[in-house]
């Protein structure tokens, strides 16, 4: 269970992301809500935002459903004006009688699996003004968003949002979101200082990007930012919802490591959101800069917003008693099975070379039931990936929601077989499973 530290911060975060149709107070949501009624075209209009009314009208409704101070509306205006790849084409909106009363809106992204890039859709911003909640002005969203997305060729569609909803329309939790590690300030012992930390400027862009991508390629799973994105956490000073702050540690002059901070003040916690890969003795150094920032502004309280495997996570761990939570999960849909499987062709055929299955032959049916994907291999080579009907081969036998916490290595073969009953493989195909898709760590970024 959360302690209730960790769920304060949950809630904090689903206020954000993914706040949509009012969830019933009663014990068991009713995922159907919606379903019978007809949406009037005449008199609820389908469309995505074009005039700067419509954009007026879109951050009214973040401040209204958010609240006005949860900053979500700046957050949005910053998508708008800064971000380097999102239109107003990628925000969707219902009008009733020429009021903006439901909208939602994709931030295009960009994951890379070892060395394979996925085309991502976050599904970001579900919001209905509370008197138009539970006719189903979502699940209409929802179906323009889904069909937009695919004609796109993104690969994923993900979100960060509340519990359970999405489930109905195909998401499945599959990667580890909202890792912490805490500690009270008073606890950092008073290191000594043995690098320069200093703010981030313009110049430190190209250094900060390769420190970056070289501390993500431990994760199976990591984001991928274009320079645009960096040049937009600049010119805005935020990251998410939040300013923050980003400076640069120096050895002997050599830019060695960058991190990112920001405030809630008014829960006195002083936040980590990014560090890049740091030895021991720079950790310290980090720590003891982030103990002397935290007590001059009055905060009582790190908390590292970073993956649970990191080793500064670790080291505060080890250094300054620090507890790591219980994470929450990223709501993840693959749009396309056998795309998805094809364009990841070239790491399982390097999975597969590397194992004592390089010499393999046959014709690998990947069984979701309702389709097949099939891996066709001759002598250890992947030849190709097709798309069948249903077939009768029961080797493989995947549950389709579930397979994306497979192929992203957020459980293994044999958790998921433990957990679900229709995730069943036989005796004498575990092995080229395993292979194929191994459980390894993953941590994603905030690409917004």
């Amino acid at each position: 269970m959360c302690s209730p530290q960790q769920f304060c911060s949950v809630e904090r975060m689903r206020r954000h992301w993914g706040v949509s149709e009012h969830v019933n107070n009663s014990s068991v949501f009713q995922v159907g809500d919606g379903d019978n009624f007809t949406l009037d075209d005449n008199e609820f209009k389908v469309q995505h935002l074009e005039t700067q009314n419509d954009v007026e009208q879109h951050l009214q409704l973040m401040r209204e459903v958010f609240g006005a101070n949860s900053r979500v509306d700046l957050m949005v205006k910053k998508l708008i004006d800064h971000h380097p790849t999102i239109s107003l084409h990628d925000f969707f909106i219902i009008k009733h009688q020429g009021k903006i009363v439901a909208a939602l809106n994709t931030i295009p992204s960009k994951w890379s699996v070892d060395d394979v890039t996925l085309n991502v859709a976050e599904l970001a911003c579900v919001a209905t003004l509370p008197e138009y909640r539970n006719i189903g002005l979502q699940r209409r969203l929802m179906k323009e968003y889904h069909k937009q997305i695919m004609e796109q060729q993104y690969d994923l569609s993900v979100i960060e949002g509340i519990p359970y909803y999405y489930r109905q329309f195909g998401y499945e939790y599959a990667l580890p979101l909202d890792e912490q590690t805490r500690t009270n300030i008073e606890r950092i012992p008073m290191f000594e200082v043995n690098h320069v930390i200093r703010p981030f400027t313009g110049k430190d862009f190209q250094t900060a990007k390769r420190l970056f991508e070289a501390s993500q390629r431990k994760f199976l799973v990591h984001g991928v930012r274009v320079e645009g994105f960096w040049k937009m956490l600049q010119e805005t000073g935020m990251i998410a919802e939040r300013p923050f702050e980003r400076f640069v540690v120096e050895k002997k002059g050599v830019e060695i490591a960058n991190f990112a901070i920001s405030e809630d003040a008014e829960a006195k916690e002083l936040l980590l959101k990014e560090i890049t890969d740091v030895d021991e003795d720079a950790a310290k150094s980090t720590l003891a800069f982030i103990k002397k920032r935290g007590e001059q502004k009055g905060l009582s309280t790190l908390v590292a917003m970073v993956s649970n495997s990191e080793f500064f996570a670790d080291m505060m761990v080890k250094l300054c008693g620090a507890t790591k939570n219980r994470p929450y999960a990223w709501q993840i849909r693959i749009m396309d099975h056998a795309k998805l499987l094809r364009k990841m062709k070239p790491l399982l055929q390097k999975r597969l070379a590397a194992s004592p299955h390089s010499s393999l032959t046959e014709k690998l049916n990947l069984n979701f039931y309702s389709f097949t994907v099939r891996l066709n291999v001759e002598n250890g080579t992947i030849q190709d990936v097709s798309f069948q009907k249903a077939c009768e081969d029961n080797n493989i036998r995947f549950n389709p929601f579930v397979f994306v916490q497979l192929v992203l290595g957020y459980r293994s073969r044999e958790e998921l077989e433990s957990i679900y009953p229709d995730f069943l493989v036989r005796q004498n195909h575990k092995g080229i499973v395993d292979t194929l898709f191994p459980k390894l760590s993953s941590y994603i970024h905030t690409e917004c």
